[in-house]
């Protein structure tokens, strides 16, 4: 794998790069990094040139400027910012989440440097009606996040994502406890760096991650992004939208399957939930690589 450092308006991106043959690139949605897709790279590999990257602000991609901007539209800017990097005319592209829309952005805005384009459950709840259940559900986490409660704001987004949460997640009582437990470990991992430098792991660096996720990113993303439907539906990219068979009224579900039939681009289905890279690294990287290779048909 190389690791490289990449020039961006306002952040310095980390990349990693694996694999040889057609470019595809991988975005992780909010809180997460290029780790969140460490169980399928080397899968993925035996295809594709996979590049995976430290969103900015996110871990490994410090801001360079204290204003710098976190819209969707400035990463995918970014993403483009990686391809010109290693002189890619064209990239495959899956986004997750946050990530799915930032891919929007670059269907949108970018469709020349797109070989195809799957954007995975993005949380679009703003084209939702103001009183749907999903909407609220990612309001009540936002609210957490701006009034200070960062870490039960985190676990209710855990239980939200997670395939089957524990039940601990899914009271306000247990999302505390889970709270407390992360902001110990926090503490113990920076009394750790002190004492030997060490690099922080990859759940540590995203409990590090949450406060730009929910103070900053969340908003950003959820309700005051709007996605342009007459250029999404004009675009010459080639894309589709999917969702995960486990996902079934859940925030990002819903608006996956709107944009679908607004714009009449098909909606496919990988295996699990939120996460299926994490949750089925085999079946995501068959089926992802199906749908990539039906691009190029």
């Amino acid at each position: 794998m190389m690791i490289d450092s990449v020039e961006a308006a306002g952040a310095r991106l980390h990349v990693e790069r694996a694999g040889d043959g057609p470019a595809l690139l991988l975005i992780s949605g909010g809180g997460g990094d290029a780790a969140m897709y460490a169980d399928v790279v080397p899968l993925l590999t035996r295809t594709f040139t996979v590049i995976t990257y430290d969103r900015r602000g996110n871990s490994r991609s410090p801001f360079t400027h204290p204003e710098a901007s976190i819209t969707p539209a400035t990463q995918a800017d970014d993403a483009v910012a990686i391809l010109d990097h290693y002189g890619l005319e064209r990239a495959y592209l899956f986004g997750n989440s946050g990530g799915a829309a930032i891919a929007l952005e670059i269907v949108a805005r970018h469709p020349n440097r797109l070989l195809g384009a799957v954007v995975h459950e993005p949380p679009l709840v703003q084209l939702l009606p103001a009183d749907a259940p999903e909407r609220r559900e990612i309001e009540h986490i936002g609210r957490l996040g701006q009034d200070g409660h960062l870490m039960r704001a985190y676990a209710a987004f855990g239980a939200m994502t997670l395939p089957d949460p524990p039940r601990m997640f899914l009271s306000p009582a247990g999302q505390a406890v889970i709270a407390a437990g992360a902001h110990l470990m926090l503490a113990a991992d920076g009394l750790a760096r002190k004492i030997d430098r060490r690099e922080p792991d990859a759940m540590t660096r995203q409990l590090h991650n949450a406060e730009l996720m929910l103070r900053r990113e969340l908003p950003a993303f959820c309700f005051d992004y709007q996605p342009d439907l007459t250029v999404l539906a004009a675009t010459t990219a080639p894309w589709c939208l999917a969702t995960g068979r486990d996902s079934v009224g859940k925030p990002y579900y819903t608006p996956a399957h709107l944009l679908s039939e607004l714009l009449g681009i098909p909606c496919q289905e990988f295996p699990g939930g939120h996460v299926p890279f994490m949750q089925h690294p085999a079946e995501f990287t068959k089926t992802l690589t199906t749908i990539l290779e039906g691009f190029a048909a």
